[in-house]
C-alpha cells in the first residue's frame, strides 16, 4: 500500500502540472490576447474580429517567410508557422450560418469549462480513496467511470469546437502563402486518455468482483 500511496502522490503532482500547463496558461495567454485586441481596438477606433491559434500550411511548400531576425547574429531567418492568429479588420458578409455557428460554439466553451473544472475534484477523490487503502471499492468505480466519459467527452467536444472555428475561418479568409488545415483537427489526448481511464475502470470493476465474491466464500 505504501507504493499505491506514493504513485497517488506523483499522479497528483503530475496532473496538476498538466492542468497548469494545458488549461491555466493557455487561459491566461488568452486574457492577455484579450486585453491586447481591446486596447488595438480603442487605440485605432475600429471592431476587429479574431481567429485563435488555427493550424496553417503553406500553400507552396518551398515559401519561406524572412519576417524574423536572430539578434545573435543580425541575419534574417526563413519561418514557416504551423498555426497563426488571425486578427481582422474588415471580412466579407457574414454566411446566414454564422450566427448559429456561434452560439454552439459558446456553448461548447461553456461545457468545457465545467467539465474542465469537474475533473479535479473527481481526480483528487480517487486519489484520496486510494490512499486510504480503498482500491476495490464500487464509489471509485463509479467516480473513474466519469472521469473516463468526461475526458472522451471533452476531446469530441474540443474536437467539433475546432472544426467549427476553421469552417468558420475559411469562409472569411483567403491568405495568400498559406491555407487553413484540417490536419490536426482531432485532439487524441483526452479521447486517448478517457479511454486508458475507461479500460482501467475495467480491469478495476472485475478485481472488485472477484474480491466480494472470494469475501463471500470465506
Amino acid at each position: 500500500m505504501k507504493r499505491i500511496k506514493t504513485l497517488c502522490v506523483i499522479l497528483l503532482v503530475v496532473f496538476f502540472g498538466s492542468l497548469y500547463q494545458g488549461a491555466i496558461l493557455p487561459f491566461i495567454e488568452g486574457l492577455k490576447f484579450g486585453f491586447t485586441t481591446a486596447t488595438y481596438e480603442k487605440n485605432h477606433k475600429l471592431s476587429t474580429e479574431d481567429f485563435v491559434l488555427l493550424d496553417v500550411v503553406a500553400k507552396d511548400n518551398n515559401y519561406f517567410e524572412q519576417s524574423e531576425t536572430n539578434l545573435l547574429t543580425g541575419e534574417k531567418v526563413m519561418i514557416r508557422p504551423t498555426n497563426m492568429t488571425f486578427l481582422v479588420q474588415s471580412l466579407p458578409e457574414k454566411p446566414a450560418w454564422w450566427g448559429v455557428s456561434s452560439v454552439i460554439s459558446n456553448i461548447f466553451l461553456v461545457v468545457m469549462l465545467v467539465l474542465g473544472i469537474w475533473i479535479p475534484f473527481l481526480v483528487v477523490k480517487v486519489v484520496r480513496s486510494l490512499q486510504h487503502s480503498a482500491v476495490f471499492d464500487r464509489q471509485n468505480l463509479v467516480v473513474i467511470r466519469r472521469i473516463g466519459v468526461i475526458l472522451v467527452a471533452m476531446g469530441v467536444l474540443e474536437t467539433v469546437l475546432q472544426a467549427i472555428n476553421i469552417f468558420s475561418a475559411q469562409a472569411m479568409i483567403d491568405l495568400i502563402h498559406y491555407k487553413l488545415s484540417y490536419a490536426k483537427v482531432v485532439d487524441f489526448n483526452p479521447l486517448i486518455m478517457g479511454i486508458v481511464v475507461l479500460i482501467m475502470n475495467e480491469v478495476l470493476r472485475i478485481g472488485t468482483e472477484m474480491k466480494e465474491e472470494q469475501d463471500l466464500t470465506i
